[in-house]
Order: C-alpha cells, then structure tokens, then sequence
C-alpha cells in the first residue's frame, strides 16, 4: 500500500527524534529525559495559516494545531520505545482570543485541540477573560484537566476559585513531578472590570512559593515546574534586563517587592527548576538560565506558529537537573512548517467543524463606511485605524507602518472579514512613554521620499521629503501645542514596530519600564471603534503635510537629538 505523505514523514520524524534521544546522553539508564513540549499564546491559531510574519509577499504555509500534533505524536512515539524518557505537554495561556476561529467559537476549538492532546497542564491567561469569567469556567469544565493556576481567588479573599487547582502531580519515567500553574497579575489592570467581577488576581510569588513549599514538603516531589503567564524581555533588550536586576540587587532594591517579568521571577524563585513562560509572545532559541538560582526560564513565540520542546536530564539516583539537550541543531524551537511537519489528519478533522464555524461568523456586519477607505499616509483608512489605536488606550499619540495595512475597503457594510483583510498580521497595541526627541526620530525616520510611510494621529506634522535626513520635520505639534523634547507623551503603537522593525531598528532599545504590552489587537481596536461610531466617514485632514523646500519652525531648532541615520531598510 501506498504511504500518505503523513505517514511517510511522521516515519521520518520519528526516526529523527529518536537519533536526538540516543545522541543525548551518554549513560543512558543513570539519566532520566523529560521531553518537555510546551505552547504559549495560542490565541486561537490552530487552524493552517500563512506565515505573513516570515514573508508577507510569499508567506510559507504554516501547519498550526495539526503540524503541532504530528510532532508531538512523533516525540510521544519514540519516548515511549525508552524505558527513561516521558514527555510532558503544558500551555501558559490566552488560549482562543485572537483568531476568527477562537474568538467566534469562544475557544471551543482550543478545547478540542487541547483534549485531542491530552495536554498534562493548561493555565489562564488574561485573555481567557475577554469575555466573561464565564468563558474561562466552562473552558477548565470542558477541558481533561482543569485549569491550573494558584493566585486566582475569590475577591477579598485568599480562597481559591473552585474552578481551577493550583497544581498537578505528574509521574513519569521514575520522576514525580509538581507543576504549579499562575495567571499575571495584571489582568485585574487588563480585563474589562466587569469580565472579572468577584475575583482577585493575587501577587505571583507568595502564592507560587506556598504551593512549592507544599509540594515539597507533602507531596514529596522530586521537582517543581512553574508554567506561568508571564513573560520574558525580548531577546534584543534581555542584556540590559539583566544588568537592570544586577543594579537593582546592588541597591539592595528587593525584587521580590517589584516583579516585572519571568526573568525577574526566575531571580527570586528557588527550587524551581523550570518556567515556562508567556505572555510577551516572545521566542527564545535556548532558554535564559537565571546565573543565581540557576533556574530555566522558556518561551515560544505565539499565535500558533511555532512549540517548544526542551529535554530535560535528570540523574535517576539523587533526581537532580543536570542539564537539557536541544532536539534540534537551532534550539528548543520548532517552527511549525507544513512542508516539514504534515498536518495530523485526525488533528484537522476535528478542527474543521470549528473552522467552518468561524467562516460563517467572518460575514457578521461590524460597521459601516460612507465612503472609500484608502491607505496611505493621511489616508481615510490609516486615520481611521490610527485614531482607533489612539481611543482604545486613551493616548496622545498613536503611529503605525502603511506597510501592515494591507487592502482597500468600498464603501458600505464592513465584515469581520473585511477588517482581517485589511490587518491580517495579528499585531498588538503597546503603550510606549516616549519624549518629544523619540518622536521626532521616528518621523525623520518614515517620511522620506524613499520611506514606505508612516499613519500617525494625535500630531499635525509638517515635513519636507526632500531634505537631508534629520531636517525633514518642518513642523510638529501635539494637542494643538508644539512638541516639547523633553515632555514624555503617551504613544501607542504595535509589538511589531516596537520589535524594530520597518526600519524603527531603534524602538527595540526602548527601556522594558517604558512599555505595557496590552496584548490587544490592533484589528479589535478598529472593531470597536467601527461599532461605536459607525457610519464612518473618515478623510484627509491637516495631520501631516508635505511642504518641499519649507523652513522649521524655530522651536524645532537646536535640538540635541543624538546621532542618527537613514537606515537603508526604511523602504520597508
């Protein structure tokens, strides 16, 4: 009989993961492995989908929830032939919300994923929320296993909800492990107040360390994992993250009073081997190891586009961590490329009916426009999405690249599928303190002849394209006054021009303590803001204009703005 193409790469797959287990260690029966495979930030994305975020223009097709299957079947399969090898699969949470399928089925497509899986651990995020408490109750109800998180309580109190456990007990290979769950604490800033009505959302590490205590001390554990929404720093700032905690340390600033992120949690926490993070949507090839407690800290990156996958060695005698290996030559990370891991048929097959679904829920009417929503700079369309990022944080400024809108709409109705069309890319609103200097930068950046452009709102700018980099900005003012270089406004834009991209290089040295990662998107700001004021009839209007061979104003002169360049990746 004739191999499908799953078959014949699910062999090879196997195949390979076995040569990575033998490779791995030397004495193999002194060493216990634990395939560690984890997901974080779903957000819903388990349907196939274009990987726009690698290539817009010539997107690899991505495997999601049905390529995650079929590595993790493989992993499972070869684990199973070594009596000292076990695999354990959790999620860090914000499940469903994000995805026209997770949303619209309101994560029961994630429930379906997550069951097919049998996934050991699956936490809350603050995304479980977007929606109702209600959601998130009978999502853990639905689930093989409930929810596991130990700082989700009931208002006012130190009672625990009755719908999650705080941890869960795995035995395997000989090893008894306790993994301990936790939501951010920030989702009591995040989530609609009336979504979390009658909880509390308790600090991360009293509750973390009363359940490591216990596991300890009661269940006699041999090791104690932490699966937690929150995050680490992106991989560009992690250095000056770091040296931040050693300053802080060397102030005798106590971290424990002040959590930022899993790396300052990963300083602090003792006896807990491993975390696994989420919540920033950040992936890290190799795992940051705090140097003090020498704690592993992982991350994936998120929206369904890639897994992590950790092997953890553990000697059989004393239980002690010793090391992990990398399955592959790259890392922990496992980009989820259709071509290189075959969709699972049983995995799509039970996807399907939920994809159907949303299909159907992509024609519901959101808003309507009266007339033509064009892109470009000053545009109806980029006005109309600028000033909806704007409103939906209440900043003074917001930006974003004419390159991330990707389609014209006609006027009339605007469907859910319509605003996917238009950003399809999935980006999120960060909320940026930023001086009048960082400002003008980033227009002197984005509004040459060559640049793909800028949309802004909040600010009336005048520039001259044609002037030399760094004299460009002829006018600018915010709130109707002109700006100031020292004045620290409230900006928004998105994760991808923070990351520094769309030649903004420069915006992904912007200090951690500047930035709140709303995990909103950016297309959800629009809906909201198309059903509020629909019918919409934005225009042109005196936000930016381009005055060729104009003077500056004089209360732009003489700044010190520091060194600068045109960056040849500006055309982007």
């Amino acid at each position: 009989m004739k191999s499908s193409p799953f078959e014949s790469g699910r062999r090879v797959l196997v195949a390979l993961v076995a040569l990575a287990l033998s490779a791995s260690v030397g004495v193999a029966e002194d060493v216990i492995r634990i395939h560690l495979i984890w997901t974080n930030d779903v957000h819903g994305h388990v349907p196939r989908q274009e990987g726009t975020f690698l290539n817009p223009n010539f997107p690899p097709p991505i495997g999601a929830g049905a390529s995650a299957a079929n590595y993790i079947g493989a992993v499972r399969a070869a684990a199973e032939r070594d009596p000292n090898a076990a695999v354990v699969l959790v999620d860090a949470g914000d499940t469903w919300q994000g995805d026209p399928v997770g949303t619209i089925t309101e994560g029961r497509v994630m429930e379906a994923f997550y069951n097919t899986l049998d996934y050991d651990v699956v936490i809350p995020g603050n995304h479980e929320f977007d929606k109702g408490k209600e959601v998130a109750i009978r999502m853990s109800g639905a689930l093989n296993r409930p929810f596991v998180a130990c700082n989700i309580y009931h208002e006012g109190t130190e009672d625990l909800v009755d719908w999650v456990e705080p941890y869960r007990i795995i035995e395997r290979a000989g090893l008894r492990i306790g993994i301990i769950g936790a939501n951010t604490p920030g989702t009591k800033h995040m989530a609609f107040q009336e979504n979390i009505k009658g909880l509390d959302f308790g600090p991360l590490l009293p509750a973390v360390e009363k359940i490591r205590d216990h596991l300890y001390e009661v269940e006699k554990v041999d090791a104690v994992f932490l699966v937690v929404h929150e995050g680490l720093p992106h991989p560009t700032v992690k250095e000056a993250v770091w040296n931040d905690i050693v300053e802080r340390d060397a102030q005798g600033i106590d971290i424990r009073d002040d959590i930022r992120n899993a790396m300052d949690l990963a300083h602090v926490l003792e006896r807990v081997q491993l975390l696994v993070g989420g919540h920033t949507h950040v992936g890290y090839r190799e795992p940051w190891i705090d140097p003090v407690t020498h704690a592993m800290v992982v991350e994936s990156y998120a929206r369904g586009s890639s897994i992590g996958h950790i092997i953890l060695k553990f000697d059989r005698e004393t239980k002690i961590l010793m090391g992990y290996d990398s399955p592959r030559r790259d890392g922990v990370l496992v980009t989820l490329f259709e071509d290189e891991w075959w969709p699972d048929d049983e995995m799509a097959a039970s996807l399907q009916p939920y994809v159907d679904e949303a299909r159907r829920g992509l024609d519901q009417v959101v808003g309507t426009t009266r007339v033509a929503l064009t892109r470009g700079t000053n545009s109806p369309m980029s006005n109309l999405i600028t000033d909806a990022m704007r409103d939906a944080v209440d900043a003074d400024v917001s930006f974003t690249n004419n390159g991330g809108i990707r389609s014209d709409l006609s006027p009339g109705d605007i469907t859910l599928g319509d605003v996917h069309t238009v950003m399809p890319f999935g980006n999120t609103l960060v909320v940026v303190q930023m001086d009048g200097r960082l400002l003008r930068r980033i227009v002197e950046r984005k509004s040459g002849r060559r640049s793909s452009g800028i949309s802004m709102s909040g600010i009336d700018i005048v520039v001259d394209p044609d002037a030399a980099h760094g004299s460009r900005v002829l006018e600018m003012r915010i709130g109707g006054e002109p700006v100031q270089p020292d004045r620290v406004y409230r900006v928004v834009t998105s994760n991808y021009l923070m990351e520094g991209n769309s030649g903004l290089e420069f915006l992904a040295q912007v200090p951690p303590e500047d930035q709140e990662y709303t995990q909103q998107l950016t297309r959800d700001a629009v809906q909201l803001w198309l059903e509020k004021h629909s019918p919409v009839s934005p225009k042109s209007d005196e936000r930016w204009k381009q005055k060729p061979g104009g003077s500056m104003a004089d209360y732009l002169k003489g700044w010190d703005r520091g060194p600068d360049v045109a960056n040849p990746s500006e055309t982007r």
